[in-house]
């Protein structure tokens, strides 16, 4: 198998290089082709000799990302794509176009584990890990699409703090200053609840946005709809959560998809103050997307802002973040899943 390149920093692209007999100054060169041009393909760097571009095609890689579907939204502006990886595996992204700034979730996994009752993602199961030069080339793909965007969120298909490694490694790629170098705080990754990577992220030193994905206010509730709550318990959530904004000074937000009759009850708003008042956190509240698995309709937003009103009385800073793309397949994982059939 080909050894990767646009996972590697300068640092070891040096070291791959000089092994080679290139010229050490080639590195630099070559990040700069593939992370600041965007190139993935070694014919298209023309800065380098025509013998040494045919022998790094022959013996290096860029992992490709192929197109296969585009949906847009008509009623928004929102693009999602459907993915195809080099070894046949189908992932999805999206692409929204806000007026101040183009934002894009990307997936972290084919598939996931987590098994949570709600989200299409975990339908079918995990089939594995993205890679670093996946993940890399997946956000250049889209970026190729629909010129370069101003955000990251990582809450596509796949529990990113599951696949720790090329997470943390893409992370590392894509906010380096000789490259993309894109700000910490213009990437928000969302996490299941893995309390011990929550501690392991923040000692890294990557001080992106966190998003948890509460959805409910007791471990009984998330035990019955989150698989991961009979592993991990809000309260060691809570404590990883105060440490990362210790650690790093960003404000922890924690996602809430509203399901009414389920977890919008004045109980869960008392439940949710006890946990949350008087932290420096933020919650999201989101509509649900129903799934033919999941027997419940989407929210209403009358019961939605009745619900964040409620939080806001209480002390809690609340906000709702409505869904984009409703009309082509909204829920992360339906495209893949539909296509799969």
């Amino acid at each position: 198998m080909k050894q990767t390149l646009n996972d590697k920093t300068i640092k070891e692209l040096e070291e791959i290089f000089t092994a080679k007999g290139f010229q050490k100054f080639r590195a630099k060169q070559v990040y700069r082709q593939i992370h600041v041009n965007k190139i993935n393909n070694f014919n298209e760097m023309t800065d380098l000799p025509l013998d040494m571009r045919e022998q790094m095609a022959d013996e290096f890689a860029i992992d490709q990302v192929k197109m296969l579907q585009t949906f847009e939204s008509k009623v928004d502006s929102t693009k999602k794509y459907l993915f195809e990886l080099g070894d046949g595996n189908i992932i999805e992204a999206v692409f929204m176009d806000y007026e101040d700034r183009k934002t894009i979730c990307i997936s972290s996994q084919v598939g996931c584990r987590m098994g949570c009752t709600f989200c299409a993602s975990t339908k079918n199961g995990l089939a594995r890990n993205m890679t670093a030069s996946e993940l890399i080339e997946e956000v250049y793909t889209l970026e190729r699409l629909n010129g370069d965007i101003n955000n990251i969120v990582i809450m596509g298909i796949g529990e990113p703090l599951d696949n720790f490694d090329n997470i943390t490694k893409f992370l590392e790629i894509i906010t380096d200053e000789a490259g993309r170098n894109l700000s910490h705080r213009s990437i928000t990754l969302s996490t299941s609840g893995l309390s011990p990577k929550i501690y392991d992220l923040a000692d890294t030193g990557l001080d992106v946005n966190l998003a948890v994905s509460l959805h409910y206010a007791t471990d009984q509730q998330r035990r019955e709809y989150m698989p991961i709550a009979n592993k991990y318990s809000i309260k060691s959530i809570i404590e990883a959560t105060d440490y990362y904004l210790e650690k790093t000074k960003r404000r922890v937000s924690f996602e809430y998809v509203v399901i009414d009759g389920v977890n919008n009850s004045d109980a869960d708003v008392y439940n949710l103050k006890a946990l949350l008042k008087g932290k420096n956190i933020h919650i999201n509240l989101i509509p649900l997307n129903p799934i033919e698995e999941f027997k419940h309709g989407k929210t209403k937003n009358s019961v939605i802002k009745d619900f964040r009103d409620k939080l806001s009385r209480n002390g809690l800073n609340a906000t709702i973040r409505y869904s984009m793309g409703e009309d082509i397949d909204a829920s992360c994982g339906q495209l893949r899943n539909n296509y799969a059939r």
